[in-house]
């Protein structure tokens, strides 16, 4: 089927655009054969029509020989041929429509053939323009299929790196935890095989709703939480509504690992990690802040989670996402917005 036929909005645009070629071909076979208002429009709107269905056929024409698959010159041939057959086709369907309207129109027959050879570039030229336009068409759709598989290819290669990232620095804390409270790394042992659990079954997924990311990320701070005890606390307030939004998995998590280790990490008495989001419509806000210590040691790192974050975003939903980030003196907020795939949320 043409994809044209799929929509009604573009069947509706397509007879509009004939509609303005109908007029042009009316008043050129209107001056060619000397027709009055009647007899133009008696058999120009038939011919256009039957032009318009046609030239549909030009679809396929364009896909059989599409520019680089064979050599110039035969994509030119073919399209000349169709050309003709199909002007051929129109011509016939022109000739039977003159007698039939003779009737009516007595000496329009006779008046429609100097309008022929018109009427048969014309048909010609369309039909031409027509494939030239399926061919950029085609064009379009097989850029906009091959800038996806390459969003997708780079989205799973991001993706398949942020669980080594976080096993590493997993890792490491319950390794430090063994030789001070073994009970501590023990308990930290069995939350992370919980949280990894989770993470690898959603991670094989495109999107999940924002409820299981939380959930997620719930399990991930009970993590945290036998590192650092009292020292992390969690404020969060969430909008109900962004529990249905669609977002990649293991999307947040990072951006609170980051907060933990930069920000947690560098204060002796810990702080309070405030996550936030918001639902407008179909976008949605998730803000991550945390205080940190600007006069402590610099840590060491690599930029990871936000850097891995951001390029999820772009590779996912292109210049439709962003990620903000806001240093004040004390104060480390990441600002988070991006398309909410989910329902719309119900209003009372």
């Amino acid at each position: 089927m043409h994809p044209l036929l799929k929509s009604w909005k573009h069947v509706l645009q397509y007879l509009s655009v004939w509609t303005v070629l109908g007029a042009m071909l009316g008043f050129m076979l209107a001056v060619a054969g000397h027709f009055n208002l009647a007899e133009t429009v008696a058999i120009t709107a038939p011919i256009t029509i039957a032009l318009a269905v046609v030239c549909l056929s030009a679809w396929f024409v364009a896909r059989s020989s599409p520019p680089g698959s064979i050599s110039a010159w035969r994509v030119r041939f073919r399209m000349g041929i169709a050309a003709m057959f199909a002007s051929a086709v129109v011509l016939a369907f022109a000739h039977v429509l003159a007698k039939a309207l003779n009737v009516v129109f007595p000496g329009l027959e006779a008046r429609f053939l100097p309008a022929v050879p018109v009427l048969g570039g014309m048909c010609w030229l369309l039909y031409l323009l027509s494939i030239t336009l399926h061919h950029l068409w085609i064009a379009m759709e097989r850029s906009k299929r091959a800038e996806l598989l390459s969003r997708e290819s780079e989205l799973k290669a991001l993706k398949a790196q942020v669980n080594p990232h976080f096993l590493f620095n997993s890792l490491n804390s319950i390794s430090a935890l063994t030789s001070v409270d073994p009970a501590r790394a023990r308990d930290m042992c069995i939350r992370l095989s919980d949280f990894l659990r989770n993470s690898l079954r959603l991670g094989e997924r495109v999107s999940i709703p924002f409820a299981e990311e939380l959930a997620l990320l719930t399990t991930y701070l009970e993590v945290e939480q036998v590192r650092f005890g009292q020292r992390l606390r969690i404020a969060q307030d969430f909008d109900s509504g962004c529990a249905d939004c669609d977002v990649p998995p293991l999307l947040v998590q990072p951006l609170v690992e980051n907060a933990i280790k930069h920000g947690i990490a560098t204060l002796v008495d810990g702080g309070e990690i405030a996550l936030t989001g918001r639902r407008n419509g179909q976008n949605l806000r998730v803000v991550v802040e945390n205080p940190f210590d600007p006069d402590a040691p610099a840590t060491r790192r690599t930029g990871f989670g936000l850097v891995s974050v951001r390029n999820r975003l772009e590779a996912r939903y292109g210049g439709a996402a962003r990620l903000q980030i806001e240093v004040g003196d004390k104060t480390y907020r990441v600002i988070l917005s991006l398309p909410c795939g989910g329902k719309e949320p119900e209003h009372a």
